[in-house]
């Protein structure tokens, strides 16, 4: 059987399960196998169905201005799964051709090397940073390769002789790429213990690098590597202390002077004599606290002594001769994503203008003289949009948010309908009464939306303060709307907010549990139940090394107990998440791969289950759902896996791909009533997927000898089964249940023993049924890699019309009896079926297989 065989959608996963040992009144049951007398047994988990991309945007983070064979041409590169890369005429406003670039999720930057050819800055979906590279002569983009040690490339520049400087994260360092040589150059880390260089320029011999979390700019001599601090003049200029001072976030050198923007709160742009050395005491930024201040840039072009930058939402004239700054009265709200002097030969713009692009994609011109603006049609090619959130609301649709923000979806699951709207990118949501809350990254920002709209009209209602960026964790309870969140760059401790829409009222408790952040809320009377994650913004250090659980006295608005979580097994979490109260009046919650249920009364924890004894120190911001079904089951994303829960018997099933991590799940009805399961899965991040789930239809297919407890024949057959070779042997070393199980012993990796099939006598089955087998599993040691279990339907002659496999059990956890399963629709034509023990040429292991079970469940 081939290791690279297609995996049906059909599959029910590997479900792993452990005992945990330890004093009353803790307690878990084996979850698993077919002996128990679980919900699971009776709860049909059908085909996973593909209900489509829920997003398609444009989604622009920079662009660059240059040229394509004597044509002024704009590049840029759109926010997806795998990202686009456009190239666009700008004079005809004509899309000339567009590239994926496959891996990649964004770029934050863009530059033009002096032969012309474009630099992209890229971020890769699995936390890489590449650079790539577009030419304008040949019409071809190329990987150039991956920078060393860094996560993301957030800034880029060029110099005179071709050399590319990029700026990174976690490590604040400058790399140089010499495009003659194909080699990567580390100056190191311009700032110790800063993670950003956020923004790059390159002047006379000299990068400029602006750091942060803490803002600097740094002098780094190309040619000796020295690095000199020329920002000490900054926070007396911003009015801050050093510490306080933001990101040096944008950076361009504009006729002899450096222009630095400095980010939130200050929003701010100073500037730098490159002749003289030292800063000038003029600024542009915000005139009132509430103004938005400067906006980002990238490549500002000065023409006649002069250059344009975004403040206060207007176009802004700045004299390069004397730094004097004016406003231009023409208005535009956003950044100026690459920026250049064009004639564009449109009679509603004559002459030569300012031509840039916005996130949306539209070309925007601006004709400085008649004080107008144009923006074209965007003629991007969009791409599928990766969905960062998932939540029912009160009148049962579904909201999701995009990654970038930018774009929010409902999807409708009883008409299968999608609609999309304008919206920022929510970390958290919920539902109260008719209205649907959204807690918007970047600033804190609440968001709102009735419910009865047609299309959502999201609206800002307040913003958290207190230094806080990411509102995590949303929950409605009596009324109100409790919000957990995590700080701004560069800071630490998060807060709780508790929000009444009737009045406006909004409280919000900074740094309940020093320098740790809010990632779980439940309320109960008077008394909101919170935990924590060690974690703080971005840029932060933890100085924490437990996640915690609190107490919160809403009406005396204190904290009256804090305290860790005490479960066997548990080293020191660095979050606990997940808090809901189920049914039975106990509180809930997860931290690594254990699901816990605490009495709140005593605030002692009466049972759980460390369901993925594997996973250690999960988790950074982003919570665990629990999510109650109107079965009784729970559903979760417990340690990034979708797992279905007896909260009664401990029992669990974990459902899809077992290595997919599965971010954000929730439960809704279809059109015909029934509750089924709604996920966003890393490996289709764009598109939303679902499990029907069905109930009481399930019953027992009698497997002869299921137990192995028959003893074997005087031939040495296994009776009931066929097959096996010399791989599969009776023992009673060790058993799931009884006194026997099958013995596997795979030590070949090629030959006649390198795999082998022991299989069961065909029941008979019947077409369009829906069927699941399950056995137990114990991997004494060596290494797996390939499925053990097999469904497999037979027609009338015996031939095969269909097979399932079990998950591939990729270096499953040893020494302890785990849970596999393999299930699939009987195709047209069957007329039986059979369970098959297998083990392939990818498996080296010694191991037992028992309990084997066999269920059939119709339609219904």
């Amino acid at each position: 059987m081939p290791r690279k065989r297609p995996r049906p959608l059909l599959i029910l996963l590997l479900a792993l399960t452990v005992l945990v040992a330890g004093p009353a009144p803790l307690a878990a049951a084996r979850g698993g196998g077919g002996t128990s007398k679980s919900a699971l047994d009776r709860t049909w988990f059908g085909p996973e169905a593909d209900l489509g991309v829920q997003q398609e945007t444009v989604s622009i983070n920079d662009a660059v201005v240059g040229t394509e064979d004597g044509r002024p041409t704009m590049y840029a590169t759109v926010s997806a799964e795998n990202a686009i890369f456009n190239v666009i005429d700008i004079r005809d406003n004509r899309l000339l051709r567009s590239f994926t670039l496959p891996g990649v999720q964004q770029s934050w930057r863009h530059a033009i090397g002096p032969d012309g050819t474009v630099y992209i800055a890229a971020i890769t979906g699995g936390q890489t940073g590449e650079l790539w590279s577009y030419s304008p002569a040949d019409k071809e983009v190329r990987k150039l390769g991956t920078v060393p040690g860094e996560k993301s490339l957030w800034s880029m520049t060029t110099d005179p002789e071709g050399n590319v400087w990029i700026g990174t994260f976690p490590n604040g360092k400058v790399f140089r790429y010499d495009p003659q040589s194909k080699d990567f150059h580390d100056y190191g880390q311009m700032v110790p213990g800063q993670q950003y260089v956020r923004s790059i320029a390159y002047h006379d011999g000299s990068v400029y690098a602006g750091v942060g979390s803490v803002g600097d700019v740094i002098r780094l001599d190309t040619a000796t590597g020295t690095k000199t601090k020329i920002s000490d003049q900054v926070p007396a200029l911003l009015g801050v202390e050093p510490q306080e001072v933001p990101f040096a976030y944008d950076m361009a050198v504009v006729d002899g002077w450096l222009f630095v923007k400095f980010t939130d709160p200050q929003m701010k742009l100073l500037f730098y004599d490159l002749d003289a050395g030292k800063w000038s005491d003029k600024s542009v930024g915000k005139n009132t606290p509430s103004d938005a201040g400067a906006f980002s840039f990238n490549q500002l072009q000065s023409r006649d002594g002069k250059v344009y930058v975004t403040n206060n939402r207007e176009l802004y004239e700045i004299d390069t001769a004397t730094l004097e700054s004016r406003s231009t009265g023409i208005a535009f709200g956003t950044s100026l994503r690459g920026a250049a002097w064009i004639p564009l030969n449109d009679p509603d713009l004559p002459g030569t203008s300012l031509v840039t692009l916005q996130s949306g994609g539209r070309i925007t011109a601006f004709d400085i003289a008649s004080r107008r603006s144009k923006a074209l049609p965007s003629v991007v090619q969009g791409a599928p949009n990766p969905l960062h959130n998932l939540e029912a609301a009160p009148d049962g649709t579904l909201f999701m948010s995009g990654y970038p923000g930018g774009t929010g979806s409902r999807f409708d699951p009883r008409t299968g309908r999608t609609t999309r709207f304008p919206m920022g990118q929510a970390e958290g949501m919920a539902g109260l009464g008719d209205t649907m809350y959204f807690g918007i990254y970047p600033g804190g920002i609440i968001s709102s939306a009735k419910l009865d709209a047609a299309t959502p009209a999201v609206s800002e209602k307040f913003r958290l303060g207190s230094e806080q960026d990411r509102p995590y964790v949303m929950k409605a309870h009596d009324g109100k709307l409790l919000i957990g969140s995590i700080p701004d760059y560069g800071k630490l401790g998060g807060a709780l907010t508790i929000y009444d829409p009737d009045d406006g009222e909004k409280k919000t408790y900074p740094d309940i549990v020093h320098n740790q952040s809010v990632a779980g809320l439940a309320q109960r009377g008077g008394r909101i139940y919170g935990s924590t994650t060690v974690h703080g913004g971005l840029g932060t250090d933890t100085t924490e090394s437990e996640a915690k659980m609190f107490v919160w006295d809403v009406a005396g608005e204190r904290k009256v107990k804090e305290f860790a979580l005490d479960l066997p097994g548990l080293d020191s979490p660095k979050m606990i998440s997940g808090l809901s109260f189920g049914r039975d009046g106990l509180l809930w919650g997860a931290a690594d791969g254990f699901l816990f249920a605490m009495d709140t009364d005593t605030l002692q924890v009466v049972k759980y289950k460390n369901v993925y004894p594997e996973v250690k120190n999960y988790g950074m911001w982003r919570p665990v759902y629990l999510r109650w079904g109107a079965d009784g089951l729970l559903y979760t994303t417990l340690a990034s896996k979708l797992t279905v829960v007896d909260p009664k018997t401990m029992d669990h099933m974990t459902l899809g791909e077992y290595d997919e991590e599965v971010a954000f799940m929730t439960l809704a009805r279809d059109a015909d009533g029934h509750e089924n399961i709604y996920f966003l899965g890393k490996t289709a991040e764009s598109r939303l997927r679902m499990i029907p789930v069905r109930h009481g239809l399930a019953g027992a297919v009698a497997v002869d000898n299921a137990g192995f407890e028959v003893a074997p024949l005087d031939d040495g057959a296994v009776p009931g089964w066929q097959g096996g070779g010399t791989l599969f042997t009776l023992s009673q070393e060790r058993a799931y249940t009884g006194r026997r199980s099958m013995k596997i012993i795979d030590a070949a990796r090629s030959g006649p023993e390198a795999s082998a099939e022991l299989t069961s006598e065909p029941v008979p089955a019947a077409a369009g049924a829906y069927y699941r087998a399950r056995a137990k599993v114990y991997i004494e040691d060596g290494n797996t890699d390939d499925s053990v279990l097999l469904l497999s339907f037979l027609d009338g002659a015996g031939q095969p019309v269909g097979r399932m496999a079990s998950a591939p059990l990729r270096s499953a956890d040893q020494r302890r009896w785990i849970d596999a399963q393999a299930s699939g629709t009987a195709p047209p034509g069957t007329a039986s079926v059979r369970v098959s023990l297998y083990s392939s040429a990818w498996n080296l292991m010694t191991g037992y297989v028992d309990a084997v079970s066999l269920q059939q469940t119709r339609r219904g």
